[in-house]
């Protein structure tokens, strides 16, 4: 049987929500990131005019221990940058004056290698990136001074990856984890109950959790509910069908298996009604054996039909199996002869049972009947029976045996081979013997012809019963049921 797999479906729920929050997660924070560093350059520019206007203003000298100072109230690495004018001597003598830019302290360090971009750096650019870890901004004093302001930066990836940041981004993960698996479970479960449920609908009482909701979850609810009584409605109706149809097969089958018999016991009768006076004797003599297996004939029928239609539980009680044979084969005497079919019982003495006699002779009669039918030419039916295990009737006759398909479906109702059949005598014997614990058998012998076996529980007398031992494999057994019958009896 097809189960559905739940997880797959929570995985998909669940797992595009964590992707997305991930995303989202580590997305705003790159953007905050991004947006405090806007914030953070607009004060850095601030920082550097002010302080600028500062030095202008209190008329500072640009040297390398103002800067220091500067740099350690800002926490920055701070620098003057002026002009200078370099004379050095040309060909033939000639002067040559440059002009050039010197920054007061000189770079060091990592910065060092960024001297000719400060030395550059002038106030339009504004803030300009000195490498990934730094940036820089140049803030005009006067005409030959500029005061250059340089600050360490953190790159995004670095932001990311500090403790402070990856504990929040673990807590809100762990939080986004708890809620998916909330939201998913209270899909999935609903989902999997149901799916549980479904193959069962025909059979399940219970209520389906879910059914007050008011979203889509409760809409498959209660259309599960919906379609569980409407099957069940249906199945109702089939099975009053099913019976009306049954019973009209009884009827038909009953009709025409009565309808012989009665034509016999018509006919006889009207034979000692037209009789003479000094006849009437000698007629009624003959038929009325004929009338009497006519008569049985029909009770026989009626007890089969009355099983069918109310199969009552067996009063058992213990009896000879033995005394129950003889007097099947006693009554099926006159037909086993029409037929030239010989019944030889080989029952030995003793042969016990708890049962119902009365149902156990209609089970016998039935597997006697249907091998006398099944031998038109005559032969022999040899009956049985020993004891082990359980207590066993073999009954073996000299026919055709069973096709492969009676073999199959012999216990069926309704199911017979046999031409005006009504297919009942076997399935009525299995009821029978399931009824009283036991079973029914079916087979060909090796040497042909059928062999069916009636299978009954063991009847434990009490005189066989010496010891505890023995006590406790009766218990264990199916005789218990018969034994306890016996004992209470």
């Amino acid at each position: 049987m097809f189960r559905p797999r739940a997880s797959t479906l929570w995985l998909r729920l669940a797992a595009p929500f964590l992707l997305f929050v991930v995303a989202g997660s580590i997305g705003i924070a790159l953007w905050l990131h991004a947006a405090a560093q806007r914030e953070s350059q607009t004060v850095f520019a601030t920082l550097a005019r002010t302080n600028a206007e500062f030095i202008r203003s209190a008329k500072l000298p640009a040297n390398e221990r103002v800067a220091e100072s500067i740099g350690r109230v800002l926490g920055m690495d701070v620098f003057f940058r002026q002009s200078t004018w370099d004379m050095s001597l040309g060909e033939g003598g000639a002067t040559d004056v440059q002009k050039s830019r010197e920054l007061v302290p000189a770079p060091s360090g990592p910065l060092a290698e960024h001297a000719g971009l400060l030395g550059e750096l002038v106030a339009e650019q504004g803030i300009v990136s000195a490498g990934s870890d730094y940036e820089a901004i140049a803030v005009p004093m006067d005409k030959e001074r500029s005061l250059i302001v340089v600050r360490r930066v953190q790159p995004a990836i670095g932001f990311l990856l500090k403790p402070e940041t990856l504990l929040v981004l673990a807590v809100f993960w762990l939080f986004s984890v708890g809620l998916a698996w909330a939201l998913a479970r209270g899909l999935v479960r609903p989902l999997r109950l149901l799916a549980q449920r479904l193959p069962h609908i025909q059979n399940d009482a219970e209520l389906l959790p879910g059914a007050e909701r008011n979203d889509e979850i409760g809409q498959v609810a209660r259309a599960y509910l919906e379609t569980r009584a409407q099957l069940r409605a249906e199945r109702v109706r089939r099975e009053q069908a099913e019976r009306l149809a049954l019973l009209g097969r009884m009827a038909t089958g009953l009709a025409h298996e009565i309808h012989n018999p009665l034509s016999a016991i018509r006919m006889h009768a009207q034979l000692i009604d037209s009789a003479v006076d000094g006849e009437q004797a000698a007629a009624l003599r003959d038929s009325l054996p004929v009338l009497l297996g006519e008569t049985a004939k029909i009770e026989g029928l009626v007890n089969q039909w009355m099983f069918l239609a109310r199969p009552a539980p067996p009063q058992t009680a213990p009896a000879d199996l033995a005394e129950i044979v003889s007097g099947v084969v006693r009554a099926l005497g006159p037909q086993a002869a029409h037929a030239r079919v010989e019944i030889v019982s080989e029952l030995p003495a003793g042969l016990r049972a708890s049962v119902d006699a009365r149902r156990i002779s209609q089970a016998v009669g039935n597997i006697a009947m249907n091998a006398i039918q099944a031998m038109p030419g005559g032969g022999t039916l040899t009956i049985s029976g020993w004891r082990g295990d359980s207590v066993r009737l073999v009954f073996r006759d000299t026919g055709v045996g069973f096709s492969p398909t009676a073999l199959a479906q012999h216990a069926e109702l309704f199911f017979s081979e046999k031409e005006g059949g009504m297919g009942i005598g076997l399935s009525v014997t299995a009821e029978i013997l399931k009824a009283h614990h036991g079973a029914l058998v079916v087979g060909n012998g090796p040497d042909g012809g059928a062999v069916v076996t009636v299978q009954l529980p063991l009847l434990v007398e009490k005189s066989e019963i010496r010891n505890p031992k023995q006590i406790s494999k009766v218990c264990n057994s199916k005789g218990l049921s018969s034994f306890t019958r016996r004992k209470g009896a």
